[in-house]
């Protein structure tokens, strides 16, 4: 983790290289530097600072496309949204040698840090609370996936000083990342003035602190088995705090409040797959046990998610056909008679239009399923398959979708009042479809809950197991060797296979 080498290399690219000098000044970067020239080299038509408005686009950028290429490369097989055809389905097979996303998002925390540091020094209590709000997120996706992470230390790194930060323990990362996020919400003050930089939410600061509380029902959510297990952390209290004062807490309302970042047409604002070559889009098939879920509920968002095969069947119709995970190569070339005969993701959607899907956070089609499963769990109240068919309305509405008549009462979709783990299985199940092309939260939703209740890809390489984590990079093991021991020797071995805190 090298601040200076990141900040030449992906900060001249976004603010421009005075706007860079200003940044590595400010944080204390310029080690070795003669005073002499200190002076000389001084530019009085600079800044000696950075804005946060400059840093802000850049941190929402990367983090949400890290994400949504996480999503296309991992997340979308290991939940079986997608399968991998014709080469290299190494991933879809659980050869997870190399996956994750560890050095983009700790050098998308450095620009967070940055900003964060600037605007608590100017009084900025807006832009701090944005950039806590993105911290906790970012944080959350690595915790999350690899288990103990630095955290607590990673801020000495962050401002160029310690280099080997300490891992640690998730319950304490989990704790900070709640804490922070309730400072976010009491920081943020809509109205106090122009919010420039945000290519999320267009300076709506209004949805920020939404976006906040939003993100606090996710995570509340997450310790639903470790009630109790975190000091000063009542996790079903939390959650019904929140829900129950919309006025102090509020939440995302309508679909309009999604943290959704839309793609422009040209680069750098492009949707992140929509620069790989389309070769490489199509051997992305929809995976069969999407597919098959989809149909059998006649889903409409089958239509957005997928494509029809590009032959017809004997019938002289094209059909949606979704792939088996896990085939070997030759297997999945050869699966429903090739290639033609297999349904890609949505090209015009999800390659050919660099505008046309987003990058996903969090939805409010989310959020009601938290409430859904919240109000089973007796959390708060409120009527749960309310909550959940206003969940399932959203995402279908979301992508411009209309629920067709008689979905909520068939099998498989009906809402079981009487039954609280029926009812909890249909609420995640429906979540899990909602899910699709958000970073790896399938994933993690399916490691707390078993849903849906799918099967390891064929001629996988990992023991018949679906993998529950990342592994950490080499590269700690060689440049932070003693805090990387420490933490194998609290989490486990450091594989795809072992279990952290929340998932034991």
């Amino acid at each position: 983790m090298h601040l200076l080498s990141f900040l030449r290399s992906s900060l001249t690219q976004q603010i421009g290289g005075a706007a860079l000098a200003a940044v590595v000044l400010a944080s204390g970067l310029m080690l070795g530097c003669d005073s002499r020239y200190q002076e000389v080299n001084t530019n009085p038509n600079e800044p000696e600072q950075v804005q946060p408005n400059l840093l802000l686009p850049n941190i929402i950028r990367s983090s949400v496309n890290t994400s949504v290429n996480a999503a296309h490369t991992t997340g979308n097989l290991v939940l079986q949204y997608a399968a991998k055809v014709s080469f290299a389905t190494d991933i879809d097979r659980y050869d997870w040698a190399g996956v994750g996303y560890w050095d983009p998002l700790y050098e998308d925390l450095r620009n967070v840090q940055t900003m964060i540091r600037i605007a608590q020094e100017r009084n900025n209590p807006n832009y701090e609370g944005v950039g806590l709000i993105m911290k906790s997120w970012i944080f959350s996706m690595l915790t999350n996936a690899y288990g103990t992470v630095p955290y607590t230390e990673a801020v000495n790194v962050l401002e160029g000083g310690e280099n080997t930060p300490a891992y640690t323990p998730q319950e304490a990362i989990y704790k900070g990342l709640l804490r922070d996020l309730e400072k976010a919400n009491s920081l943020i003050e809509p109205g106090s003035g122009t919010f420039g930089g945000d290519i999320l939410y267009g300076g709506d600061l209004t949805r920020w602190r939404k976006l906040a509380n939003s993100l606090r029902l996710r995570l509340l959510m997450r310790l639903s088995e470790k009630q109790g297990a975190i000091d000063g952390v009542n996790v079903s209290q939390q959650f019904a705090t929140i829900v129950e004062n919309p006025g102090q807490y509020p939440v995302f309302e309508g679909n309009d409040d999604n943290a959704a970042l839309e793609y422009l047409s040209s680069r750098p604002n492009e949707w992140p797959p929509h620069t790989s070559r389309i070769g490489s889009f199509r051997t992305y098939r929809a995976s069969k046990t999407l597919t098959d879920t989809l149909l059998a509920y006649d889903d409409p968002r089958l239509q957005v998610f997928a494509d029809t095969t590009s032959a017809a069947n004997d019938n002289q119709s094209a059909e949606y056909v979704g792939v088996p995970n896990g085939l070997t190569d030759d297997a999945s070339n050869e699966f429903n008679g090739g290639r033609d005969h297999q349904s890609s993701l949505n090209t015009t959607r999800y390659f050919e239009q660099p505008d046309a899907a987003k990058g996903l956070i969090m939805t409010y089609a989310e959020v009601k399923f938290l409430k859904a499963e919240a109000a089973v769990r007796g959390w708060i109240s409120g009527n749960a398959q309310t909550f959940y068919e206003e969940g399932i309305t959203a995402s279908m509405e979301q992508y411009g979708q209309s629920v067709p008549s008689g979905y909520f009462g068939q099998s498989g979709v009906a809402f079981p009042a009487n039954d609280a783990e029926a009812a909890i299985d249909r609420i995640n199940r429906q979540k899990w479809i909602a899910l699709f092309y958000t970073g790896m939260e399938g994933w993690f939703n399916w490691r707390r809950t078993g849903v849906p209740d799918i099967e390891p890809s064929r001629s996988n390489v990992n023991g018949d197991r679906i993998p529950i984590r990342f592994r950490y990079p080499a590269s700690e093991q060689s440049l932070n060797a003693e805090s990387y021991q420490k933490a194998v020797d609290r989490q486990g071995p450091d594989n795809i296979n072992t279990e952290m805190w929340l998932l034991q």
